[in-house]
């Protein structure tokens, strides 16, 4: 059986050819300046992203990133329930209901985003949870703010603008994993 294995690997024609000088180059600067106003990840020349770490470093930060952010998520629930809650809900009907339809598309996209979990993607949603914390953070600062300034319009754009950064943020993150799938496909069909 072991001949014949030989025998039939012998009479496939397989495409061993090289790909040319600076092929893997090319295609970057080409994905790079399609993707101009997305924000990308660098790839190095090993197909990691830069800055990356081995498993264990990786195990590490992530263990020590969900500890962090559960730590702050409980500082924050505790802060919340010492408040007297003002929120945008709080200034108007109309305004309840944009906080609605924020709330609803942000937890759909977040959602969305921890269902495309895959070892490729997870340092990229890892940081898009970082930042969506930061700004739920602000958020909390901003309702202190609409609280002491008297529902200020501009306190109130600032709350909404603040919503559709969060969105903005998890679209963005949503296209960039899209993009990695794609890349992973066009350089999986490479290979074939």
């Amino acid at each position: 059986m072991s001949k014949s294995m030989e025998d039939w690997f012998k009479e496939q024609d397989f495409n061993t050819t090289e790909l040319p000088s600076g092929h893997r180059n090319r295609f970057l600067e080409r994905l790079q300046a399609a993707q101009e106003d997305e924000k990308v990840i660098p790839i190095d020349r090993d197909g990691q992203a830069e800055g990356h770490v081995d498993a264990r470093k990786n195990t590490w930060f992530k263990w020590s990133l969900v500890a962090g952010l559960a730590l702050l998520m409980g500082l924050a629930g505790f802060n919340l329930g010492s408040s007297n809650d003002t929120d945008l809900a709080s200034v108007s009907p109309e305004m309840a209901n944009a906080q609605d339809f924020f709330s609803n598309t942000i937890a759909e996209e977040l959602k969305q985003l921890e269902s495309e979990s895959s070892p490729e993607t997870e340092r990229l949603i890892a940081d898009t949870k970082v930042q969506l914390l930061e700004l739920e953070n602000d958020y909390q600062q901003l309702k202190l703010d609409l609280d002491n300034s008297g529902n200020s319009r501009k306190v109130i754009a600032a709350m909404i603008q603040n919503f559709q950064n969060r969105i903005a943020l998890l679209e963005a993150a949503l296209e960039h994993i899209e993009s990695l799938k794609q890349l992973k496909l066009n350089t999986d069909a490479t290979i074939l």
